[in-house]
């Protein structure tokens, strides 16, 4: 999929709203309440508090991608990964949350930086839910539920005892003020969409991901389905989502 790249990059983590062909389920449209809230961090250019919104495995991986592009890190991690290298749990620890703060800190810039040239973001709104998946560890576990003829997960088709994950596509729009120089702004309005993600079942007494059960949380649409996969893998890779794109207003 193409990006316009007439917005910052960082907007691409932004939404779009299209009705689904069947009535969302509960567990969906309490997926698009949450949307709201992480929404108005979003209005605000919080993009720090944002962050506390994203997908913790996912937010792991972009920090460790941060920290990776010092050639230092990245040769130290590749020891590590090659066995050459090994880590206390505490050096682990440090390490990881050393990352963690690098990349707050570069969220929070972004924010700044989109305040300071003068953008302004005036509408950030959820649709209706687009498409629903409850993902287990087994491909056979996977149903599209929106795509079920009640909208319902049929009762037999995820074993009880599973991990489960449930993902939910949610539609967005986003109407932002651009400067253009000289005092002037363009106002655009870009379709999208976000990955509403919660565990709903977690069967190992050690929660590795580090997610609270049932609390959703946000990955944008710029996040590969393969980068998804690594951490559902079964997950679809034709998921449905809604169209995308960009028109000016003015």
């Amino acid at each position: 999929m193409t990006r316009r790249p007439i917005l910052l990059p960082v907007l691409a983590a932004l939404l779009c709203p299209l009705t689904a062909t069947a009535a969302p389920s509960e567990a969906a449209q309490s997926a698009r309440d949450a949307a709201r809230e992480y929404g108005a961090a979003v209005r605000n250019c919080d993009l720090a508090w944002a962050l506390d919104f994203m997908y913790p495995p996912v937010r792991r991986t972009l920090a460790d991608r941060l920290a990776n592009r010092d050639p230092r890190r990245e040769a130290e991690s590749a020891r590590r990964v090659m066995g050459i290298e090994r880590e206390s749990e505490d050096e682990a620890r440090r390490r990881m949350k050393a990352a963690d703060d690098a990349l707050r800190t570069q969220y929070r810039k972004m924010g700044e930086r989109m305040k300071s040239q003068g953008l302004v973001i005036e509408k950030f709104s959820v649709g209706e839910p687009y498409s629903e998946y409850a993902v287990s560890t087994s491909a056979a576990m996977v149903r599209p539920v929106l795509k079920d003829r009640d909208g319902k997960v049929q009762a037999d088709s995820i074993q009880a005892d599973a991990d489960r994950s449930r993902i939910v596509v949610l539609p967005t729009i986003l109407v932002v003020k651009v400067p253009v120089g000289r005092g002037e702004f363009r106002r655009l309005e870009r379709r999208d969409y976000i990955y509403a993600i919660r565990d709903e079942v977690i069967s190992s007494p050690v929660n590795y991901r580090g997610t609270k059960l049932n609390k959703w949380y946000f990955v944008d649409s710029n996040t590969d389905v393969n980068t998804l996969r690594a951490y559902f893998p079964a997950l679809p890779l034709d998921i449905d989502v809604p169209p995308v794109g960009d028109r000016p207003l003015d």
